[in-house]
């Protein structure tokens, strides 16, 4: 009887339910009023890697073994946070160039408009207290390609946990952002 009592506690501790834990990407855009005369930068389709297209997180170990995490989810497809958090960090950062998603407007002027594709192969944090964005871009004039990139960007951690993680994605394609908008500024 004492047995059995305790593998059902044993049992019960078990299968104790965990929260599942929800992020966004982007936080939203920052109040601005938009100028018609800034130079115009699309975001156009971000293609990913099959694995991380899916809801889960992906965690990178020392083996090079990605795991799919259990409790620790994207609020959107990823490829749409991506697109988002690039416009918004784009327009945030500067006043120069307007970004918008390609779902969302479209070019006032073909000459004059940028759209920039993007290609993810890395999206995740490492085992090694590092998150990792690496993949290509091409950037486009109209219809003219003018640049195709490669990236490959980290960022050390300074806090555990996943909150802080994305935060750091998020600082990643921030960058990549940057990157991007200082290439259009430098187009005549």
């Amino acid at each position: 009887m004492l047995i059995t009592l305790m593998s059902l506690i044993l049992i019960g501790c078990q299968s104790a339910s965990q929260s599942i834990n929800i992020f966004q990407l982007s936080h939203g855009p920052k109040s601005s009023v938009v100028d018609f005369n800034a130079a115009q930068l699309m975001i156009k389709r971000i293609e990913l890697v099959d694995y991380l297209k899916q809801s889960n997180i992906v965690f990178e170990h020392q083996n090079g073994e990605l795991t799919a995490t259990k409790y620790q989810m994207w609020a959107e497809p990823i490829a749409k946070g991506i697109a988002r958090t690039l416009v918004n960090e784009i327009n945030g950062s500067q006043d120069a160039i307007r970004a918008d998603s390609s779902m969302f407007a479209s070019c006032r002027d073909k000459t004059k408009c940028f759209s920039v594709q993007l290609f993810v192969e890395k999206f995740y944090p490492s085992y090694d207290s590092n998150v990792k964005f690496s993949g290509k871009y091409k950037l486009y004039l109209g219809d003219n390609l003018i640049e195709q990139q490669d990236f490959n960007l980290e960022k050390n951690l300074s806090e555990d946990g996943y909150s802080h993680a994305v935060d750091s994605l998020k600082l990643l394609v921030g960058q990549l952002g940057s990157k991007i908008s200082k290439r259009v500024s430098r187009q005549p």
